[in-house]
């Protein structure tokens, strides 16, 4: 009985200590955090002649290809936009980026005036995006066209895009 016993207390204490790593160990390691003193904010506005701004809902997007940071907003109807970064253990870090500015997604249309829901739904190759009304010129539309490349600083950059002159 004290060799039951004895094996039994050591099984209790390997499943005890199991339960205990577990426990403290969390669900994995901790998410990276980027630091804080090379982190930038990035906000502006952007126009395409100094006072008329761009569409609203156009996107403006940073890329920084030294960290593989990408960051990106909408445009607001007076042509304010603020930057979050797609991946937050990035960041948006200092440093060179380049930019684009897309127009807003075209409205999907039906190519027929009286399509209703359920034909819509059952024959989606009868819609189409509207072709693009955008003021923006095509070259902003792509970062390999734009040529438009920016030093970020650490904390706030307030970057003001005049698209006419660029």
């Amino acid at each position: 009985m004290d060799m039951e016993n004895g094996r039994r207390h050591r099984v209790e204490a390997i499943l005890l200590i199991f339960c205990a790593e577990v426990i403290f160990s969390g669900c994995g390691p901790a998410a990276k955090v980027p630091d804080a003193s090379k982190q930038a904010q990035i906000s502006g506005k952007v126009t395409l002649d100094g006072s008329k701004p761009v569409p609203l809902d156009s996107t403006i997007v940073f890329f920084n290809t030294e960290k593989s940071a990408t960051v990106a907003g909408k445009v607001d109807a007076l042509g304010n936009y603020s930057l979050r970064p797609a991946d937050k253990s990035v960041g948006i870090p200092a440093g060179r980026f380049q930019v684009m500015v897309r127009p807003p997604d075209p409205p999907m249309v039906s190519m027929g005036q009286n399509t209703d829901y359920t034909k819509m739904m059952s024959a989606p190759a009868t819609m189409k995006k509207e072709p693009s009304k955008t003021e923006i010129p095509v070259k902003f539309h792509a970062f390999d066209t734009s040529k438009i490349i920016l030093e970020i600083q650490p904390g706030p950059n307030k970057i003001e895009l005049d698209l006419s002159k660029l």
